[in-house]
Protein backbone atom coordinates (compact mmCIF):
# COMPACT_ATOMS: atom_id res chain seq x y z
CA UNK A 1 0.00 0.00 0.00
CA UNK A 2 1.43 3.32 -0.86
CA UNK A 3 2.44 6.63 1.97
CA UNK A 4 -0.89 8.14 -0.24
CA UNK A 5 -3.34 5.49 0.40
CA UNK A 6 -2.13 4.99 4.00
CA UNK A 7 -3.03 8.97 4.32
CA UNK A 8 -6.21 8.74 3.09
CA UNK A 9 -7.27 6.27 5.19
CA UNK A 10 -6.03 7.40 8.15
CA UNK A 11 -7.49 10.73 7.29
CA UNK A 12 -11.12 10.34 8.42
CA UNK A 13 -10.02 8.93 11.78
CA UNK A 14 -8.17 12.09 12.68
CA UNK A 15 -11.26 14.23 11.61
CA UNK A 16 -13.31 11.87 13.66
CA UNK A 17 -11.54 12.15 16.49
CA UNK A 18 -11.61 15.72 15.95
CA UNK A 19 -15.27 16.14 15.96
CA UNK A 20 -15.36 14.07 19.34
CA UNK A 21 -13.67 16.47 20.76
CA UNK A 22 -15.03 19.26 19.49
CA UNK A 23 -18.03 17.95 20.87
CA UNK A 24 -16.63 17.37 24.31
CA UNK A 25 -15.30 20.76 24.63
CA UNK A 26 -18.95 22.24 23.31
CA UNK A 27 -20.37 20.19 26.08
CA UNK A 28 -17.74 21.10 28.46
CA UNK A 29 -17.94 24.63 27.67
CA UNK A 30 -21.63 24.62 28.42
CA UNK A 31 -21.10 22.64 31.67
CA UNK A 32 -18.62 25.12 32.78
CA UNK A 33 -21.39 28.18 31.33
CA UNK A 34 -24.58 26.44 33.56
CA UNK A 35 -22.29 25.79 36.18
CA UNK A 36 -21.46 29.94 36.50
CA UNK A 37 -24.93 30.59 37.24
CA UNK A 38 -26.09 31.91 40.41
CA UNK A 39 -27.45 28.65 42.32
CA UNK A 40 -31.29 30.61 42.32
CA UNK A 41 -31.16 30.49 38.42
CA UNK A 42 -29.95 26.93 37.91
CA UNK A 43 -32.16 25.77 40.03
CA UNK A 44 -34.79 27.04 38.28
CA UNK A 45 -33.29 25.14 35.20
CA UNK A 46 -33.45 22.21 37.09
CA UNK A 47 -36.84 22.47 38.42
CA UNK A 48 -38.69 23.40 35.31
CA UNK A 49 -37.07 19.97 33.66
CA UNK A 50 -38.75 18.29 36.27
CA UNK A 51 -40.64 15.14 34.83
CA UNK A 52 -44.28 15.58 36.17
CA UNK A 53 -44.45 12.04 37.17
CA UNK A 54 -43.26 11.74 40.80
CA UNK A 55 -41.47 8.64 40.00
CA UNK A 56 -39.84 9.25 36.85
CA UNK A 57 -37.74 11.87 38.58
CA UNK A 58 -35.93 8.71 40.00
CA UNK A 59 -34.69 8.17 36.31
CA UNK A 60 -34.62 12.17 35.51
CA UNK A 61 -32.06 12.72 38.23
CA UNK A 62 -29.80 9.28 36.69
CA UNK A 63 -30.02 10.71 33.40
CA UNK A 64 -28.57 14.43 34.47
CA UNK A 65 -25.97 12.79 36.66
CA UNK A 66 -24.63 10.75 33.71
CA UNK A 67 -25.02 13.98 31.51
CA UNK A 68 -22.79 15.96 33.70
CA UNK A 69 -21.21 15.11 36.82
CA UNK A 70 -20.60 18.19 38.09
CA UNK A 71 -24.53 18.38 38.37
CA UNK A 72 -24.86 15.10 39.96
CA UNK A 73 -25.13 16.41 43.70
CA UNK A 74 -27.17 19.48 42.49
CA UNK A 75 -29.58 17.30 40.52
CA UNK A 76 -29.65 14.17 44.00
CA UNK A 77 -31.36 17.33 45.97
CA UNK A 78 -34.28 16.77 44.24
CA UNK A 79 -34.88 13.25 44.96
CA UNK A 80 -37.79 12.38 46.13
CA UNK A 81 -39.08 12.03 49.79
CA UNK A 82 -42.04 9.85 49.17
CA UNK A 83 -42.21 6.59 47.11
CA UNK A 84 -45.15 4.77 46.28
CA UNK A 85 -44.25 1.15 45.30
CA UNK A 86 -47.65 0.38 42.61
CA UNK A 87 -46.13 3.42 40.80
CA UNK A 88 -43.53 1.62 38.82
CA UNK A 89 -45.95 -1.81 38.30
CA UNK A 90 -46.75 -0.19 34.57
CA UNK A 91 -43.73 2.55 34.35
CA UNK A 92 -42.91 4.35 31.64
CA UNK A 93 -39.75 5.51 30.69
CA UNK A 94 -38.58 8.98 30.14
CA UNK A 95 -36.67 7.51 27.22
CA UNK A 96 -38.37 4.82 25.64
CA UNK A 97 -41.78 3.67 24.72
CA UNK A 98 -44.41 1.33 25.81
CA UNK A 99 -44.58 0.32 29.62
CA UNK A 100 -42.78 -2.44 32.07
CA UNK A 101 -42.66 -3.69 35.45
CA UNK A 102 -39.58 -1.56 37.39
CA UNK A 103 -40.36 -2.73 41.12
CA UNK A 104 -37.81 -5.02 41.52
CA UNK A 105 -35.38 -3.34 39.61
CA UNK A 106 -36.79 -0.05 41.34
CA UNK A 107 -35.86 -1.59 44.52
CA UNK A 108 -32.88 -3.07 44.32
CA UNK A 109 -31.39 0.36 43.61
CA UNK A 110 -32.92 1.53 46.46
CA UNK A 111 -30.99 -1.14 48.22
CA UNK A 112 -27.95 -0.54 46.70
CA UNK A 113 -27.71 3.40 46.58
CA UNK A 114 -27.54 5.17 50.30
CA UNK A 115 -28.40 8.55 48.45
CA UNK A 116 -31.88 7.48 47.56
CA UNK A 117 -32.84 6.24 50.56
CA UNK A 118 -31.34 8.96 52.88
CA UNK A 119 -34.00 11.41 52.77
CA UNK A 120 -36.96 9.36 52.20
CA UNK A 121 -40.07 10.58 54.62
CA UNK A 122 -42.43 8.13 53.46
CA UNK A 123 -42.79 4.69 52.04
CA UNK A 124 -46.13 3.74 50.83
CA UNK A 125 -46.70 -0.38 49.83
CA UNK A 126 -50.74 -1.51 48.71
CA UNK A 127 -51.80 -4.61 47.75
CA UNK A 128 -51.20 -4.08 43.82
CA UNK A 129 -47.70 -3.45 44.27
CA UNK A 130 -46.54 -6.84 45.02
CA UNK A 131 -48.65 -8.81 42.48
CA UNK A 132 -47.52 -10.19 39.43
CA UNK A 133 -49.33 -11.47 36.79
CA UNK A 134 -48.75 -15.28 35.71
CA UNK A 135 -50.23 -17.39 32.74
CA UNK A 136 -51.60 -20.73 32.79
CA UNK A 137 -53.28 -23.24 30.77
CA UNK A 138 -56.46 -25.15 31.60
CA UNK A 139 -57.46 -27.08 28.75
CA UNK A 140 -56.99 -25.39 25.98
CA UNK A 141 -57.98 -21.97 27.19
CA UNK A 142 -55.00 -19.93 28.14
CA UNK A 143 -55.90 -17.76 31.44
CA UNK A 144 -54.08 -15.28 33.66
CA UNK A 145 -54.13 -14.70 37.19
CA UNK A 146 -52.27 -12.68 39.99
CA UNK A 147 -49.97 -14.46 42.41
CA UNK A 148 -47.98 -12.01 44.94
CA UNK A 149 -44.30 -11.44 43.83
CA UNK A 150 -41.66 -13.54 46.19
CA UNK A 151 -38.37 -11.24 44.89
CA UNK A 152 -40.61 -7.88 46.03
CA UNK A 153 -41.18 -9.75 49.25
CA UNK A 154 -37.57 -10.40 49.69
CA UNK A 155 -36.76 -7.08 48.59
CA UNK A 156 -38.83 -5.32 50.95
CA UNK A 157 -38.04 -7.70 54.02
CA UNK A 158 -34.19 -6.77 53.17
CA UNK A 159 -35.10 -2.95 53.03
CA UNK A 160 -36.99 -2.51 56.35
CA UNK A 161 -34.49 -5.29 58.25
CA UNK A 162 -31.09 -3.14 57.13
CA UNK A 163 -29.71 -1.16 60.03
CA UNK A 164 -30.31 2.64 59.26
CA UNK A 165 -31.85 1.68 55.98
CA UNK A 166 -34.23 4.60 55.94
CA UNK A 167 -32.55 7.18 58.60
CA UNK A 168 -35.50 10.05 57.77
CA UNK A 169 -38.43 7.78 57.30
CA UNK A 170 -41.58 9.03 59.34
CA UNK A 171 -44.18 7.02 57.65
CA UNK A 172 -44.49 3.41 56.92
CA UNK A 173 -47.90 2.33 54.86
CA UNK A 174 -47.44 -1.22 54.36
CA UNK A 175 -51.80 -1.68 53.65
CA UNK A 176 -52.12 -5.54 51.84
CA UNK A 177 -56.17 -5.29 52.40
CA UNK A 178 -57.19 -7.66 49.87
CA UNK A 179 -58.28 -11.39 49.25
CA UNK A 180 -55.87 -11.09 46.33
CA UNK A 181 -53.03 -11.15 48.63
CA UNK A 182 -53.86 -13.49 51.08
CA UNK A 183 -51.03 -15.10 52.79
CA UNK A 184 -48.30 -12.64 51.74
CA UNK A 185 -46.79 -13.08 55.40
CA UNK A 186 -44.52 -9.54 54.94
CA UNK A 187 -44.27 -8.88 58.74
CA UNK A 188 -43.38 -11.72 61.31
CA UNK A 189 -41.34 -11.80 64.68
CA UNK A 190 -37.98 -11.71 63.16
CA UNK A 191 -38.48 -8.86 60.97
CA UNK A 192 -40.76 -6.72 63.76
CA UNK A 193 -37.89 -6.26 66.15
CA UNK A 194 -35.16 -5.36 63.06
CA UNK A 195 -37.46 -2.36 62.14
CA UNK A 196 -36.63 0.48 64.77
CA UNK A 197 -32.75 -0.16 63.91
CA UNK A 198 -33.99 0.18 59.66
CA UNK A 199 -36.03 3.09 60.81
CA UNK A 200 -34.69 5.60 63.66
CA UNK A 201 -37.31 8.41 62.74
CA UNK A 202 -40.55 6.44 62.18
CA UNK A 203 -43.55 8.17 63.89
CA UNK A 204 -46.51 6.93 61.63
CA UNK A 205 -46.93 3.30 60.95
CA UNK A 206 -49.79 1.46 59.51
CA UNK A 207 -49.71 -2.27 59.16
CA UNK A 208 -52.44 -4.20 57.46
CA UNK A 209 -52.85 -8.20 56.97
CA UNK A 210 -49.07 -8.02 56.37
CA UNK A 211 -48.42 -10.19 58.95
CA UNK A 212 -47.17 -13.92 59.44
CA UNK A 213 -50.52 -16.08 60.42
CA UNK A 214 -50.20 -17.95 64.03
CA UNK A 215 -51.18 -16.91 67.55
CA UNK A 216 -47.66 -17.40 68.74
CA UNK A 217 -45.67 -15.70 66.34
CA UNK A 218 -45.39 -12.18 68.26
CA UNK A 219 -45.73 -12.09 72.31
CA UNK A 220 -47.17 -9.58 74.14
CA UNK A 221 -43.75 -9.24 75.35
CA UNK A 222 -42.05 -9.35 71.93
CA UNK A 223 -44.61 -6.33 70.79
CA UNK A 224 -43.64 -4.41 73.73
CA UNK A 225 -39.93 -4.81 72.97
CA UNK A 226 -40.81 -3.47 69.03
CA UNK A 227 -42.07 0.10 70.51
CA UNK A 228 -39.57 0.24 73.50
CA UNK A 229 -36.91 0.19 70.59
CA UNK A 230 -37.90 2.98 68.62
CA UNK A 231 -36.22 6.12 68.89
CA UNK A 232 -38.72 8.82 68.13
CA UNK A 233 -42.50 9.22 69.69
CA UNK A 234 -45.00 7.18 67.69
CA UNK A 235 -48.03 9.38 66.96
CA UNK A 236 -49.97 7.09 64.68
CA UNK A 237 -50.63 2.99 64.46
CA UNK A 238 -52.88 1.17 62.48
CA UNK A 239 -52.71 -2.61 62.77
CA UNK A 240 -55.45 -4.36 60.83
CA UNK A 241 -55.71 -8.34 61.11
CA UNK A 242 -53.18 -9.21 63.08
CA UNK A 243 -54.02 -12.95 64.16
CA UNK A 244 -52.28 -13.44 67.34
CA UNK A 245 -53.11 -10.16 69.14
CA UNK A 246 -55.19 -9.94 72.09
CA UNK A 247 -55.87 -7.89 75.24
CA UNK A 248 -52.67 -8.56 76.86
CA UNK A 249 -50.44 -7.16 73.52
CA UNK A 250 -52.42 -3.85 74.09
CA UNK A 251 -51.99 -3.83 77.78
CA UNK A 252 -48.14 -4.37 77.24
CA UNK A 253 -47.83 -1.21 74.39
CA UNK A 254 -49.81 1.92 75.87
CA UNK A 255 -47.75 2.37 78.28
CA UNK A 256 -44.84 3.19 75.86
CA UNK A 257 -46.82 4.77 73.25
CA UNK A 258 -50.34 6.17 74.24
CA UNK A 259 -49.22 9.46 75.33
CA UNK A 260 -47.83 10.34 72.12
CA UNK A 261 -50.46 9.08 70.22
CA UNK A 262 -52.75 11.46 67.77
CA UNK A 263 -54.24 7.81 65.79
CA UNK A 264 -55.26 4.90 67.15
CA UNK A 265 -56.50 1.83 64.78
CA UNK A 266 -57.20 -1.99 65.98
CA UNK A 267 -58.88 -3.45 62.63
CA UNK A 268 -59.90 -7.22 63.39
CA UNK A 269 -57.16 -7.59 65.55
CA UNK A 270 -57.86 -10.80 66.77
CA UNK A 271 -56.50 -14.59 68.08
CA UNK A 272 -57.68 -17.85 66.62
CA UNK A 273 -56.92 -21.39 68.25
CA UNK A 274 -57.12 -23.76 66.04
CA UNK A 275 -56.91 -26.77 68.81
CA UNK A 276 -60.09 -24.95 70.59
CA UNK A 277 -61.60 -23.02 67.21
CA UNK A 278 -61.81 -19.68 69.69
CA UNK A 279 -61.44 -16.32 68.39
CA UNK A 280 -60.50 -14.42 70.88
CA UNK A 281 -61.02 -10.69 70.25
CA UNK A 282 -60.29 -7.46 71.71
CA UNK A 283 -62.40 -6.29 74.88
CA UNK A 284 -62.98 -3.53 77.12
CA UNK A 285 -59.78 -3.98 78.79
CA UNK A 286 -58.06 -3.08 76.27
CA UNK A 287 -60.14 0.27 76.18
CA UNK A 288 -59.87 0.56 80.01
CA UNK A 289 -56.10 0.84 79.32
CA UNK A 290 -55.78 3.20 76.18
CA UNK A 291 -58.15 5.31 78.29
CA UNK A 292 -55.48 5.48 81.14
CA UNK A 293 -52.93 6.17 78.70
CA UNK A 294 -54.29 7.95 74.96
CA UNK A 295 -55.47 11.80 75.88
CA UNK A 296 -54.89 13.21 72.67
CA UNK A 297 -56.20 11.03 70.06
CA UNK A 298 -58.32 12.47 66.98
CA UNK A 299 -58.75 9.34 65.18
CA UNK A 300 -59.72 6.19 66.69
CA UNK A 301 -60.81 2.50 65.48
CA UNK A 302 -61.93 -0.27 67.15
CA UNK A 303 -63.13 -2.37 64.49
CA UNK A 304 -64.69 -6.03 64.87
CA UNK A 305 -64.73 -6.31 68.40
CA UNK A 306 -66.23 -7.33 71.96
CA UNK A 307 -66.65 -4.23 73.30
CA UNK A 308 -69.05 -2.29 75.17
CA UNK A 309 -70.65 1.10 75.63
CA UNK A 310 -69.29 0.84 78.81
CA UNK A 311 -65.73 0.73 77.45
CA UNK A 312 -66.15 2.90 74.94
CA UNK A 313 -67.35 5.31 77.14
CA UNK A 314 -63.73 5.62 78.84
CA UNK A 315 -62.15 6.35 75.82
CA UNK A 316 -64.29 8.89 74.52
CA UNK A 317 -64.73 11.10 78.07
CA UNK A 318 -60.49 11.04 77.89
CA UNK A 319 -60.33 11.97 74.46
CA UNK A 320 -62.94 14.27 73.75
CA UNK A 321 -61.05 15.72 70.60
CA UNK A 322 -61.74 12.43 68.15
CA UNK A 323 -63.09 13.67 64.79
CA UNK A 324 -62.87 10.64 62.82
CA UNK A 325 -64.58 7.46 65.13
CA UNK A 326 -64.55 3.92 63.38
CA UNK A 327 -67.21 1.43 65.30
CA UNK A 328 -67.87 -1.22 62.77
CA UNK A 329 -68.52 -5.18 63.35
CA UNK A 330 -68.64 -4.67 67.23
CA UNK A 331 -71.56 -7.01 67.98
CA UNK A 332 -72.00 -6.08 71.79
CA UNK A 333 -72.23 -1.83 71.61
CA UNK A 334 -75.59 -0.60 72.86
CA UNK A 335 -78.05 1.43 71.20
CA UNK A 336 -76.84 3.73 74.49
CA UNK A 337 -73.41 4.30 72.44
CA UNK A 338 -74.73 6.68 70.31
CA UNK A 339 -75.49 8.75 73.67
CA UNK A 340 -71.89 8.53 74.66
CA UNK A 341 -70.85 9.71 71.21
CA UNK A 342 -73.26 13.11 71.37
CA UNK A 343 -72.24 13.75 75.29
CA UNK A 344 -68.23 13.22 74.46
CA UNK A 345 -68.08 14.18 71.33
CA UNK A 346 -70.04 16.90 70.14
CA UNK A 347 -68.23 17.62 66.84
CA UNK A 348 -67.43 14.35 65.41
CA UNK A 349 -66.84 14.79 61.67
CA UNK A 350 -66.78 10.70 60.83
CA UNK A 351 -68.33 8.01 61.84
CA UNK A 352 -68.03 4.87 60.43
CA UNK A 353 -69.98 1.64 60.90
CA UNK A 354 -69.27 -1.39 57.62
CA UNK A 355 -70.64 -4.49 58.32
CA UNK A 356 -72.86 -3.86 61.14
CA UNK A 357 -74.65 -7.92 60.44
CA UNK A 358 -73.67 -8.50 64.15
CA UNK A 359 -75.02 -5.62 65.68
CA UNK A 360 -77.86 -2.49 66.06
CA UNK A 361 -76.49 0.21 67.67
CA UNK A 362 -77.34 2.86 65.13
CA UNK A 363 -80.32 3.07 63.51
CA UNK A 364 -82.59 5.97 62.78
CA UNK A 365 -83.32 7.32 66.25
CA UNK A 366 -80.32 7.48 66.92
CA UNK A 367 -78.97 8.98 63.87
CA UNK A 368 -81.74 11.69 64.21
CA UNK A 369 -80.44 12.45 67.66
CA UNK A 370 -76.93 12.42 67.05
CA UNK A 371 -77.71 15.05 64.04
CA UNK A 372 -79.93 17.11 65.90
CA UNK A 373 -77.20 17.08 69.03
CA UNK A 374 -74.90 18.34 66.00
CA UNK A 375 -77.22 21.34 64.80
CA UNK A 376 -77.65 22.49 68.66
CA UNK A 377 -73.39 22.17 69.08
CA UNK A 378 -73.44 24.78 65.75
CA UNK A 379 -75.99 27.15 66.73
CA UNK A 380 -78.12 26.14 64.10
CA UNK A 381 -75.78 26.71 61.49
CA UNK A 382 -75.51 23.12 60.17
CA UNK A 383 -73.89 19.85 61.22
CA UNK A 384 -70.33 18.41 61.54
CA UNK A 385 -70.07 15.21 59.92
CA UNK A 386 -68.73 15.03 56.51
CA UNK A 387 -69.00 11.48 55.90
CA UNK A 388 -71.24 8.62 57.72
CA UNK A 389 -70.07 5.15 56.18
CA UNK A 390 -73.20 3.23 56.20
CA UNK A 391 -73.57 -0.47 55.36
CA UNK A 392 -76.16 -0.73 58.03
CA UNK A 393 -79.73 -2.35 57.60
CA UNK A 394 -81.62 -1.04 61.04
CA UNK A 395 -81.25 2.51 59.00
CA UNK A 396 -83.55 3.62 56.69
CA UNK A 397 -84.89 6.55 54.50
CA UNK A 398 -86.12 7.84 57.27
CA UNK A 399 -83.14 8.68 59.14
CA UNK A 400 -80.43 9.40 56.71
CA UNK A 401 -83.75 11.76 55.04
CA UNK A 402 -83.03 13.86 58.50
CA UNK A 403 -79.91 13.72 58.55
CA UNK A 404 -79.39 15.06 54.79
CA UNK A 405 -82.00 17.51 55.75
CA UNK A 406 -80.17 18.81 58.58
CA UNK A 407 -76.68 19.78 56.12
CA UNK A 408 -74.94 16.04 55.42
CA UNK A 409 -73.92 16.55 52.03
CA UNK A 410 -71.40 13.12 51.82
CA UNK A 411 -72.25 9.38 52.68
CA UNK A 412 -70.45 6.33 51.99
CA UNK A 413 -72.44 3.54 51.64
CA UNK A 414 -72.22 0.05 50.59
CA UNK A 415 -76.16 -0.99 50.48
CA UNK A 416 -77.21 -0.50 46.93
CA UNK A 417 -80.77 -1.06 48.06
CA UNK A 418 -80.51 2.20 50.46
CA UNK A 419 -78.39 3.89 48.12
CA UNK A 420 -81.40 4.02 45.93
CA UNK A 421 -83.78 5.02 48.17
CA UNK A 422 -81.27 7.84 48.45
CA UNK A 423 -81.09 8.36 44.95
CA UNK A 424 -84.95 8.63 44.85
CA UNK A 425 -85.02 11.49 47.46
CA UNK A 426 -83.52 13.85 44.65
CA UNK A 427 -81.01 15.37 47.19
CA UNK A 428 -77.97 16.92 46.43
CA UNK A 429 -75.77 14.33 48.76
CA UNK A 430 -72.52 12.76 47.27
CA UNK A 431 -72.60 9.36 47.35
CA UNK A 432 -69.42 7.20 47.30
CA UNK A 433 -68.88 3.69 47.55
CA UNK A 434 -66.60 1.56 49.88
CA UNK A 435 -63.74 0.46 48.35
CA UNK A 436 -62.07 -1.56 50.91
CA UNK A 437 -64.50 -3.78 53.58
CA UNK A 438 -62.20 -1.54 56.69
CA UNK A 439 -60.51 1.86 55.71
CA UNK A 440 -57.38 2.89 57.90
CA UNK A 441 -57.05 5.70 58.62
CA UNK A 442 -53.59 5.59 58.75
CA UNK A 443 -52.99 4.32 55.05
CA UNK A 444 -52.66 6.70 52.66
CA UNK A 445 -55.23 4.39 50.84
CA UNK A 446 -57.75 4.60 53.34
CA UNK A 447 -58.83 7.98 51.19
CA UNK A 448 -59.72 6.33 47.97
CA UNK A 449 -63.56 6.32 47.92
CA UNK A 450 -64.78 5.36 44.71
CA UNK A 451 -68.00 7.15 42.87
CA UNK A 452 -71.10 4.93 42.58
Amino acid sequence: MSSLQQSTRKRPRRDSNNNVNSQNNNCNTLNISLLSLPDEALNSIISYSLPRKECQVWEWIGILSHTCRSLRRIAQTYAPTNIELKDFECYTPICGSGRLDARIGFLQSLHDVSWKRQHLKEFQVDWSSVLRWTREHEEETRLRSRVACSDIRVLLRTLLTTPSSFPELEWLDIELQSDHIYGYELVDAESLQLIPDALPALQNLSLSECFKRGHREVSPYRLKRFFTNLQKPLTSLSLCKPEWMTDAHVEAIMPIIGENLVRLEFVNCTRWDNEEEIEEKLSDSSLVCIAQHCKQLKSFSMVSSHITSRGLERVLSANTGITTLNLSENGRLEPRAVDIIIRHLPRLEELRNYWPDTGDWLNDDGLIALVDAQERESGGSGIFLKLLGLNNSHLTVRGIKHAIDKGLREIEIDESALYNSIVDLGSSVELYQAQYPHYIDGSQYESMAVFW
